[in-house]
């Protein structure tokens, strides 16, 4: 596989690797206190995107609608913003 073969091949797993990274490290920063990510708007914001970016990766190496996974994701990423702040 040469290197412009990497984006364009569904089936390479280190975007999905790569995005999952950067999700649970939001998500992580949300739980933890005063690590100034917990009550902006702007965390609500971040963790939609890596989330929703995680769920476009995650369907797309899955061979499904990538559309549909990015929605997801950012679905998953609005809840646990909204369940980091009640804890």
């Amino acid at each position: 596989m040469s290197t412009s073969d990497s984006f364009s091949n569904r089936k390479n797993i280190i975007w999905v690797y790569l995005s999952g990274a950067m999700a649970l490290t939001f998500i992580v920063l949300l739980f933890l206190p005063d690590s100034g990510t917990g009550g902006a708007t702007l965390s609500l914001y971040s963790t939609m995107l890596w989330c929703g970016l995680f769920g476009a990766a995650l369907f797309r190496y899955l061979l499904k609608n990538t559309w549909v996974g990015f929605a997801a994701g950012s679905v998953a990423g609005m809840l646990i913003q909204i369940v980091s702040q009640m804890v």
